[in-house]
């Protein structure tokens, strides 16, 4: 890591705990590979901070917070609004590591809430010794944990992108969502100072069952991604997969283990994350709620340029993904 990137993440490090993985400096480097570009920017007089995704349509701009400013105050707000007029964008996109309660600061500056990039609403587990920490879980998911484990499931740490690319399609195929494809996991892996598959394999042919991928920051382990076959639910794979990657973290000393995305509270039956949000909730930990994606329009034409070309991207990934 270069010093300028060691500062930008120690700089965050001051300013939130634990910092958002969104917003450290190589998550701004996936993002370049990803296409866009990445602007950091600074206000010592507030003393605030946001890595700023960048992107350009014809002559228009358009910026996106992922997890910022930080921290998330009505100064810093003000702040990424005066530096995108300045800057020209057409609109701004933050979508801050706050309590839902912030909604009135936005609100307040004339944003409005647009369909979250990020999740809005996660289950953070706080991490103990192993040992200690299964015992917190529901009955069922010890359970299957220790039928796994007697049943020879066993679970390898690596960097293994393209069985979670393929574990991912399988979920594709399954439910009807867009998930990455091998290339961007490549570079999550790549990149970030550590991220990490955890992928089960059945004990007598190697066949894998599952695969879920970590990255880690200030403490906090992240499960990014996961995927798994389907096949062989027998031998409980995926809850394998899930075990370790959330024992190891406590093992490396992380506070606490973010699932990243759970169904809205209350959410109704029948939610796209219903299954996994029960899975999850097996496991434990809290809730919590962000405030959300809130836009700003900073210039009408340029904004409705914008919405045309990504209802154009969404057309096309949806006939890729329906090409047999």
């Amino acid at each position: 890591m270069s010093s300028e990137a060691e500062r930008w993440d120690d700089d965050l490090d001051e300013r939130a705990t634990p910092a958002p993985l969104l917003q450290t400096w190589a998550w701004g480097e996936v993002q370049v590979r990803a296409g866009w570009t990445v602007e950091r920017v600074k206000s010592p007089s507030h003393g605030t901070m946001a890595s700023v995704l960048t992107r350009k349509v014809g002559p228009v701009r358009e910026a996106y917070i992922p997890r910022g400013p930080v921290p998330a105050t009505p100064e810093a707000v003000d702040s990424i609004v005066d530096w995108s007029r300045a800057s020209g964008m057409a609109r701004v996109v933050v979508e801050p590591e706050a309590p839902e309660s912030f909604a009135e600061v936005l609100t307040e500056k004339r944003f409005t809430r647009i369909a979250p990039t990020q999740p809005q609403h996660t289950r953070i587990l706080k991490l103990v010794p192993p040992g200690e920490l299964i015992a917190t879980f529901r009955h069922g998911r010890r359970y299957n944990i220790r039928t796994g484990i007697k049943r020879g499931v066993v679970v390898e740490e690596g960097k293994d992108a393209a069985e979670l690319a393929r574990q991912s399609a399988a979920v594709e195929r399954r439910v009807s969502i867009h998930l990455p494809d091998r290339r961007y996991y490549e570079t999550l892996l790549d990149v970030l100072p550590w991220c990490r598959t955890y992928t089960a394999f059945a004990p007598d042919n190697r066949e894998p069952l599952a695969t879920v991928l970590v990255a880690r920051h200030g403490g906090r382990a992240y499960s990014l991604f996961a995927g798994r076959s389907g096949r062989r639910r027998e031998l409980m794979g995926n809850d394998l997969a899930w075990w370790s990657a959330i024992s190891s973290a406590a093992e490396a000393g992380c506070t606490d283990f973010d699932f990243w995305g759970i169904p809205p509270p209350k959410a109704r039956p029948g939610h796209p994350l219903e299954g996994i949000g029960l899975f999850k909730s097996e496991f434990g930990g809290d809730e919590v709620s962000y405030v959300g994606s809130w836009e700003l329009v900073l210039s009408a034409a340029g904004a409705s340029l914008l919405a045309a070309e990504r209802k154009t991207r969404a057309y096309i990934r949806g006939l890729k993904r329906n090409i047999p």
